[in-house]
């Protein structure tokens, strides 16, 4: 049997230590009369896109949101709506760039109708994000059980892009074909379809939709992105990403529409930008 040093073992458990952070621990009930788990800002002042938030749960029986705490407690960025849990178990929300920032403006609560939570924790996810405006990023199955999958995202995922630099919606996953279903929809109503796999070409481990000036007017006003999937004879697959590519640009650009009236301005070493009284970092995320 080969040895391990003790070096190399310590210098794993070090490794591991420094990537994962509990945020939170203790036993709550999650309710809506209960309330939900809050987590200060400052939990998260490490945070960065690619990472993941781990709730620890038990005894659930309904879904786990994110919210940030700001005025209006709006859903995390990048999280998923109908995120449904049973049972014991984990769930893992992984952060884009836009998640990150609110959480380290805002802070974190982890709400829902029935679960115990037990621990919090902050861990290393993807190393890094494709190329883009990532909307959600993380691991969705589709399987067979109940035929279609539906990844449900709210519209703070895709709030504040320029859509007028958007040039093409790209899913990624890692079917092992291109033999599949794909629909982005509104709502279940016919009018509610916004495209399917025919309108869209393949490319290395995605499906591409390129936009029209229809097709960004229907996903900048959807009130939340339902992607629909079905594996047909494949075998069953994960999800990965789910991006805007953009037309080349910088981060201010990809948040600010050419014409808008605003100012951009250097504070504390961070970009800010002004508009309508309101300040906004670079990536379109209100600052208090």
């Amino acid at each position: 049997m080969r040895k391990i040093s003790l070096v190399a073992l310590l210098a794993a458990l070090v490794a591991v230590n420094v990537n994962a952070t509990d945020i939170w621990t203790g036993s709550k009930h999650v309710s809506w009369d209960e309330g939900g788990i809050q987590i200060a800002a400052t939990s998260f002042a490490d945070a960065k896109a690619g990472d993941k938030i781990v709730v620890n749960y038990t005894s659930a029986s309904d879904g786990i949101e994110f919210k940030v705490m700001n005025a209006h407690f709006d859903h995390l960025a990048g999280s998923r709506e109908a995120a449904w849990i049973t049972g014991d178990g984990a769930f893992e929300q992984f952060l884009t760039q836009s998640a990150a920032d609110s959480l380290k403006a805002y802070g974190l609560e982890i709400i829902g109708a029935n679960f115990t939570c037990s621990k919090v924790e902050l861990l290393a996810g993807k190393a890094e994000l494709k190329d883009g405006f990532t909307v959600w990023t993380g691991y969705f199955w589709v399987d067979d059980e109940g035929g279609w999958k539906t990844l449900e995202l709210y519209w703070n995922g895709y709030a504040g892009v320029n859509w007028e630099k958007a040039k093409a919606l790209r899913i990624y996953s890692e079917a092992q074909g291109t033999d599949y279903i794909i629909n982005v929809k509104e709502n279940w109503d016919e009018a509610g379809q916004i495209a399917g796999q025919d309108d869209m070409t393949d490319g290395a481990g995605y499906k591409e939709l390129a936009l029209t000036d229809e097709l960004r007017n229907k996903l900048e006003n959807a009130n939340h992105w339902m992607i629909q999937f079905s594996h047909k004879e494949l075998a069953k697959f994960k999800v990965t990403d789910v991006v805007l590519v953009m037309d080349n640009e910088t981060a201010i650009d990809a948040i600010q529409a050419p014409n808008a009236k605003s100012q951009k301005l250097i504070e504390n070493g961070q970009v800010v930008i002004i508009k309508n009284g309101v300040k906004y970092n670079a990536l379109g995320v209100e600052l208090k």
